[in-house]
């Protein structure tokens, strides 16, 4: 429910500020109003960060930066090392599953989620596909031969792992790369 509502709240938030440069509204005071998520929502190291909420390019890169120094060390690291050409534009802590969680977001469209331990749990990245890096080899032999499609979407499960192709086609396989079927 937590990302469903981040997301959502994603979304009016992009609304509202497309709607008041849109000219609708001359009060400087009212457009520059934010929609605060409420206390009990937040964790109390760090706050959404969204740079879409920034009406310059001067405010983008500052809600960028503060996005990217409110992620630990080792999600930081993860991302320079995996991802050095991207730079962190989002980031949605969730404080479900017992720990802290980050969803972070790039500015070349990937979408990372990590888990309490700091060890990601999701690369999506619809543009260009997941980096083969992260793809295990049986996996993308599996799929190679049988699909020859971009693989847009990985997610690590307790029995292995989904992914997803760029036609929205979604698989499953075991921990060892194994096809186990299809989802809907």
């Amino acid at each position: 429910m937590n990302k469903m509502y981040f997301k959502v709240l994603s979304i009016g938030v992009i609304l509202f500020t497309l709607w008041s440069c849109s000219g609708n509204n001359n009060d400087a005071a009212y457009q520059q109003q934010q929609v605060a998520v409420p206390a009990q929502q937040q964790p109390a190291q760090a706050a959404p960060v969204d740079s879409t909420m920034a009406q310059d390019p001067a405010q983008a890169q500052a809600a960028a930066t503060a996005a990217a120094q409110s992620l630990p060390d080792p999600i930081t690291t993860f991302i320079k090392q995996n991802f050095p050409n991207a730079s962190v534009v989002g980031v949605e802590p969730d404080h479900d599953h017992g720990g802290m969680e980050y969803d972070v977001y790039l500015n070349d469209g990937t979408e990372l989620d990590f888990d309490a331990n700091n060890q990601w749990e999701t690369i999506e990245s619809r543009g260009k596909g997941v980096p083969a890096a992260f793809i295990p080899k049986a996996i993308a032999t599996y799929v190679s031969g049988n699909y020859q499609m971009p693989i847009v979407k990985i997610h690590k499960e307790h029995f292995g792992y989904e992914i997803e192709l760029s036609n929205g086609m979604e698989l499953s396989f075991d921990r060892q790369g194994h096809f186990m079927g299809m989802d809907d």
